[in-house]
């Protein structure tokens, strides 16, 4: 997975979701000054699956003490 991740491909695993990396930079005007260095933040990111994602559309919140 992480071969993968690295690579630049999204993951999937099925029914439980996928993987993928996520980037922050710098903004440039222009190409040429743009280079690895204007990375700021590296991440990965999980979506859901289907299933999942309609579990959390029924679930129930209460307070208590």
């Amino acid at each position: 997975m992480s071969d993968e991740l690295s690579q630049g491909h999204i993951v999937y695993l099925g029914d439980l979701g996928s993987f993928r990396v996520s980037l922050s930079s710098e903004g440039f005007d222009l190409e040429e000054d743009v280079s690895s260095n204007a990375i700021k933040d590296s991440k990965i990111l999980f979506r859901p699956g289907k299933r999942f994602r309609d579990l959390l559309k029924t679930l129930e919140f209460k307070k208590v003490d």
